[in-house]
């Protein structure tokens, strides 16, 4: 028997070792939590039984979340020196906080991942039992942090996991039931929801795993009863917005199943996306239904599709939905006005139709598609949709007709009226081309557009235009878009005439540049071909050609444009017009030129009558200046109450654009034939923001006979030819001429005078016997006379006259000494008074008399 000294010695031996293991397992149990990043550690309440260890608390704290226990027992029933020990767990309360943001936050955008090989590893590391009385969980939901209340059950059996958790929400209780089960080749999952005692989901899913791949197979059938406390229940996770979904229905049914081939490897996000299989999916929704993020549907689909490489193709489709409650970041682009209060859908599967396109031959499904939009813009699209059931993929649509009408509205400084759409659509896609045309009947009528001077009213577009485009990656690459357009309006404008205006013509554009060539024309008769073209490194083109009118049939014009002067009327004649317009487009400003040729013109200018008017005008203006270029100006006649002509000039006029009135005039030749003689200009040049402006006009060779014919007056005839100096003035208050001068030609010529007036008036006046007598053969040497011309139109004539008549006393010299008074204006309107004017004429003749009386007429004192 061991002595007392042994057994003092063993037991100090034995303290010692339990001290030493005590402090290599309290140094290794630090070393694990500061591994493990677990603070905080704390326990109360151990206790040894011969049931098993009893924990009356037990907490700590991780960077992704804090766990709290409450009378945590491990049974010595099923206790083995493997992990994990205890097979029997029991906690009467579990308190589990996760933080808002935990510290090892994962990426967004990560895939998760399965390694099936460690599942039956994960399972075998569980407890046979573990029961939680209490389970509480806190967690952050979409608004404010939220609170999982209900008890948990695990029962592992073999290499089968059973959990029962059970949670209340309210006064609703919502019992989810798993099973799991797996190997190293092989997981399952069965799954189902039970709310209030009524079976609501029930999820079959299976995973195996070879060399060649993974099968992923599975089914899921619902029949929401109790969908109302489902949804109360889901809605504090999803980031739905109060208030914009209404309250959830009672009932729905639901079904799927699916069978996918995946590649070799752990379960993840990359792997699904890239998998082949079937999957068929259908619901039947009586009532609205709230889907987060969409809105709210209500209907019938059944769908089954194929996938090949995660390329997906429909093999059957059937549906008849309509969604209502759209949430706004689907139609976020979308301006207000075009909002959709609701959609209804309907595709049905139909006969396979004869113009099918030659990329989906063989391989496509065909179906009927009516989509259908109702609100502020209420909108119906109807036609053959094919989709193809093969790779790649591709749709077409056949025969379909869109009919939209769309409120007004304002875009920026826009004001857009009531817009009505009836197009009749062909198109096709597939991942390389996008081919739409529209076809023969489509149509666009707009109510009204508006932008400041700019009224264009009862638009109307019709087109049968194509559009082409080539696709990579589902990006656009290049596209074309040609075919006629046909476009009209009412038009109105400070520089319009008031009417409705027509273009017709193909369109062509592409990424690079748009091109017009039509023919745009009016109802006043105006038609002009139009060339434009238009891109981003040349800028805007334009070119324009005026048909050639033939005036005696009417002035398109005057008919066109209002700044055409109120006074100018041409009735006759061929006119033609060329005009061009650029614009760089490093520019603010365009370049503009425009070539005017007459022939033979013929009309009216205020109570001028002009004939045969030839001219050749040229317009151009650029950013910073104004030319206006006669290149030839030729007028056959103009009677403004006496004829003059022909009438030649050539010149030219540059001003700044910003002050076009202050130019500078270069005449290189201006003259007109008068009464047998002719007025000349000499060659200048005139600024014109000096003023009054000064224009020498040299006469030659005017005719007294003619003056005589044209200004006939009772018993006087004449002879002799005049020359002279006309210093002609222009300024804002008139016309004027000052010290001008005219004189007959040497040997002079005669007057004669026979007027009974005249004579009677010698008989009784002797003073005036001799100068009746002397005028009724009067022979000149020198006719000479003084111009004065003032701003009233009263034309003063100082004339001299030295000469004789034969039969007084033998010819001896005479000399005359006469002051006339003329108002040419009236002298003119009074010419004009006669049956071989127009009636125009004689309405502004009358007219500017009477206002001409009105100005003159005394005041009442």
């Amino acid at each position: 028997m061991p002595s007392r000294r042994t057994w003092l010695r063993l037991i100090s031996c034995l303290v010692l070792l339990l001290v030493l293991l005590g402090a290599y397992g309290y140094l290794s149990l630090s070393r694990l939590l500061e591994r493990e990043q677990i603070k905080h550690l704390e326990w109360r309440g151990l206790g040894l039984s011969t049931q098993g260890i009893q924990l009356d608390q037990l907490s700590l704290q991780h960077p992704s979340g804090a766990v709290q226990l409450h009378q945590l027992q491990l049974r010595w029933s099923g206790f083995s020196l493997a992990l994990p020990f205890w097979q029997q767990v029991q906690i009467t309360n579990l308190q589990l906080n996760l933080p808002s943001q935990p510290a090892s936050a994962v990426d967004d955008n990560s895939d998760f991942a399965l390694p099936l090989e460690q599942l039956a590893a994960v399972i075998s590391l569980l407890p046979q039992r573990v029961q939680v009385d209490a389970l509480q969980i806190e967690l952050p939901c979409a608004d404010t942090r939220c609170q999982l209340l209900g008890d948990l059950l695990l029962v592992k059996q073999a290499a089968q996991l059973d959990a029962q958790l059970n949670l209340q929400h309210q006064q609703d209780q919502l019992r989810w039931h798993a099973q799991l089960q797996g190997d190293a080749t092989t997981a399952a999952l069965q799954l189902s929801l039970t709310i209030n005692q009524q079976p609501q989901l029930q999820l079959s899913s299976s995973l195996q795993q070879s060399a060649t791949g993974q099968v992923w197979q599975g089914a899921l059938t619902g029949d929401l009863q109790q969908s109302a406390v489902l949804h109360s229940w889901l809605s504090q996770w999803l980031p739905t917005r109060a208030g914009t979904l209404p309250e959830t229905p009672a009932a729905a049914q639901l079904q799927a199943s699916w069978q996918l081939q995946l590649a070799p490897g752990p379960l993840n996000l990359a792997q699904l996306q890239q998998a082949s299989g079937q999957w068929q999916a259908s619901a039947n929704l009586p009532e609205p239904w709230p889907i987060p993020a969409i809105g709210e549907l209500q209907g019938s689909f059944d769908l089954s599709a194929q996938a090949l490489d995660g390329q997906w193709l429909a093999d059957s489709l059937s549906a008849d939905l309509s969604l209502k409650q759209i949430a706004n970041d689907l139609i976020s682009g979308v301006p207000a006005e075009l909002y959709p209060e609701a959609l209804q859908l309907n595709i049905q599967t139909t006969e396979m139709p004869a113009a099918i396109a030659e990329q989906l031959r063989g391989r496509a499904l065909p179906l009927t598609l009516q989509l259908t939009g109702k609100g502020r813009s209420p909108f119906e699209l109807k036609g053959t949709l094919i989709l193809a059931n093969g790779l790649p993929w591709g749709l077409q649509l056949l025969g379909g007709s869109l009919n939209a009408s769309i409120p007004a509205f304002q875009q920026g400084d826009w004001k857009i009226g009531a817009l009505q759409a009836q197009l009749q659509l062909d198109a096709y896609l597939d991942p390389q081309q996008l081919d739409l045309t529209l076809g023969t009947g489509s149509q666009l009528s707009l109510e009204h557009l508006r932008s400041g001077e700019l009224d264009a009213e009862q638009l109307k577009a019709s087109s049968g235009l194509k559009l082409q485009a080539q696709l990579a990656a589902g990006a656009l690459q290049d596209w074309q878009l040609k075919g006629p357009l046909d476009l009209s309006a009412q038009l109105q404008h400070s520089q319009l005439q008031p009417q409705r205006w027509y273009w017709h013509g193909p369109v062509n554009a592409n990424p690079q540049q748009v091109t017009l060539d039509g023919t745009l024309r009016n109802d006043a008769g105006l038609q002009l071909k139009l060339q434009a073209q238009h891109s981003s490194a040349r800028g805007l083109s334009l070119h324009a050609q005026l048909a050639e009118l033939f005036l005696r049939g009417g002035n398109p014009l005057q008919g066109s444009f209002s700044a055409w002067p109120a006074l100018l009327e041409l009735n006759n004649g061929r006119l033609n017009a060329n005009a061009s317009l650029t614009l760089a487009s490093d520019q603010q400003l365009p370049t503009v030129k425009l070539e005017l040729t007459g022939k033979d013109l013929g009309g009216i200018y205020d109570r001028t009558a002009l004939e045969g008017l030839d001219s050749r005008l040229t317009v151009q203006i650029d950013p910073k200046q104004l030319q206006l270029e006669v290149n030839e100006l030729r007028l056959r006649q103009a009677d403004p109450g006496m004829p003059v002509g022909p009438v030649q000039l050539k010149g030219r006029y540059s001003a700044a654009l910003q002050t076009p009135a202050l130019g500078v005039l270069q005449l290189q030749h201006a003259e007109a034939a008068l009464m047998g003689g002719k007025l000349q200009l000499a060659p200048g040049q005139w600024s014109m923001a000096g003023e009054p402006l000064l224009f020498p006009i040299q006469v030659q060779g005017l005719e007294l006979e003619q003056l005589f014919i044209l200004y006939p007056t009772e018993g006087l005839a004449g002879t002799g030819t005049l020359d002279g100096d006309l210093p002609l003035q222009i300024g804002s208050q008139g016309v004027t001429i000052e010290q001008g001068q005219l004189s007959a030609r040497a040997p002079g010529g005669k007057l004669q005078f026979h007027s009974q007036r005249i004579r009677a008036l010698g008989r009784s006046n002797p003073a005036m016997q001799l100068v009746t007598q002397s005028l009724e053969d009067f022979r000149f040497t020198t006719l000479s006379s003084q111009v004065n011309y003032d701003q009233q139109g009263k034309l003063a004539l100082a004339i001299r006259l030295e000469g004789q008549n034969p039969a007084i006393e033998q010819g001896r010299p005479i000399h005359f000494t006469i002051n006339l008074e003329e108002d040419i204006p009236t002298l003119l309107a009074s010419l004009q008074l006669t049956d071989k004017v127009s009636d125009i004429i004689k309405q502004r003749v009358q007219q500017r008399m009477l206002e001409r009386n009105a100005k003159t007429a005394p005041t009442d004192p």
